[in-house]
């Protein structure tokens, strides 16, 4: 297993100097499918902005492997020149940055914030100090497991939406009372949010499709790849991660019915590689074509969709922001699991059409016809204007 160091070569004398002026900025990364949410920014803020501080679990899953996407990850900001630390130096160093931005609260349960006693804060100077002198740190201080992370390395917070579906269960929960700032995707959760908390919001719209909108998008190299045959629809499927609630279970089998007339390339959530492991055997063992890069530029896949098939999550919405005809795929009983409670997306669902298991085999007649394209479209850019309103590229620019 690599660690940090490693990975940047950077010997332990020269942390000091990396970090004697702190910057503003701190992005908090918890895993390296951030790095896809989070690339654009990176690029339009520069090197000299704002630093990536990686937490403990960012490198391995539960089993102790490293995580799908780290390789990759480490090799573009090192490529870019991006300042980067693990969390448990900054912590040992007492480092506080003005500002750290986050998705979501990561680790902890509360956010009350221990004061620092005057020897810990003697120790972390004497760390500092063998640092300068190129010597290993006398002290070693591990992140309070009651806190909430963010708050143990910032002074201000700001979150950066993950996505524009909202739910009580997971999105709207009381931890984002810490938050000082929110950048929203649009006019929906700016609204929702401005309601329920405290914090400021901007409405940034989505950053990571900067480069949909782009006329030098390139997706040759993904479209041999996945081995896409000419002449025939491209189906992009990505189930949510979410056990009872994921589409795999219930509808790999069908779909896979439908491989002799469509091209179709399955992107599971990255976490469903190390949670639901069963759900990618079946996928592998119904011969689907799989997404397994966990930083992939989701542009790509967009751009080569004609339909998105989609269940819960974020997904429906990202596939709205560029425009995709969009079809969802029924979990019986789903809508109604704990996790989907007062979620954006069972609105969605009575805006868009919605195939249930046993309506599989009407698939196909739909997305042969122009006539159900043309109104799916048309109703995807009624809820743009719903749901983000604004421009639809542009972003990382504006929120830089």
């Amino acid at each position: 297993m690599k660690r940090l160091a490693e990975y940047l070569e950077v010997p332990l004398g020269a942390f000091l100097d990396r970090v004697r002026s702190v910057k503003n900025f701190a992005f908090l990364v918890h895993e390296p499918l951030m790095l896809d949410h989070y690339a654009g920014v990176w690029k339009a803020l520069g090197a000299n902005c704002f630093a990536i501080v990686l937490t403990e679990h960012f490198y391995q899953d539960e089993s102790g492997a490293e995580k799908k996407g780290v390789g990759s990850f480490m090799t573009h900001v090192r490529r870019e020149g991006y300042e980067v630390h693990h969390v448990g130096d900054i912590i040992s160093y007492g480092i506080k940055f003005p500002y750290v931005v986050t998705n979501h609260a990561i680790a902890g349960i509360t956010s009350d914030r221990k004061p620092s006693l005057p020897a810990d804060v003697a120790k972390r100077r004497r760390n500092r100090l063998l640092a300068a002198m190129g010597r290993p740190l006398a002290c070693r201080f591990e992140a309070d497991i009651d806190t909430y992370l963010p708050l143990q390395i910032g002074e201000r917070q700001i979150r950066y939406m993950y996505g524009a579906d909202l739910s009580d269960a997971w999105s709207l929960q009381p931890w984002n009372e810490i938050y000082d700032l929110f950048l929203c995707h649009g006019v929906n959760d700016e609204k929702i949010l401005s309601q329920r908390f405290a914090g400021k919001t901007f409405i940034m719209g989505y950053p990571r499709y900067d480069a949909y909108f782009e006329p030098d998008l390139d997706v040759s190299r993904a479209k041999e790849e996945f081995g896409l045959l000419e002449g025939r629809k491209t189906l992009l499927w990505m189930p949510t991660l979410g056990g009872t609630g994921s589409s795999i279970p219930v509808f790999a089998p069908s779909i896979a019915g439908l491989l002799h007339k469509f091209n179709v390339i399955v992107r599971p959530h990255p976490l469903s590689f190390i949670q639901e492991p069963e759900f990618i055997a079946e996928l592998e063992r119904l011969g689907f074509r799989i997404d397994r890069n966990a930083t992939r530029n989701m542009n790509e896949l967009y751009k080569l969709a004609d339909v998105v098939l989609a269940d819960y999550g974020g997904t429906p919405f990202s596939a709205i922001f560029v425009g995709k005809n969009i079809v969802f795929l029924d979990v019986p009983g789903a809508d109604a699991l704990p996790i989907n409670a007062g979620s954006t997306v069972l609105d969605l669902k009575k805006r868009l059409p919605v195939v249930r298991p046993e309506d599989i085999a009407t698939l196909p007649d739909l997305l042969d016809s122009e006539e159900f394209l043309s109104t799916n479209r048309r109703s995807v850019d009624d809820l743009f204007d719903i749901y983000f309103g604004g421009q639809r590229g542009g972003a990382s620019a504006r929120l830089a």
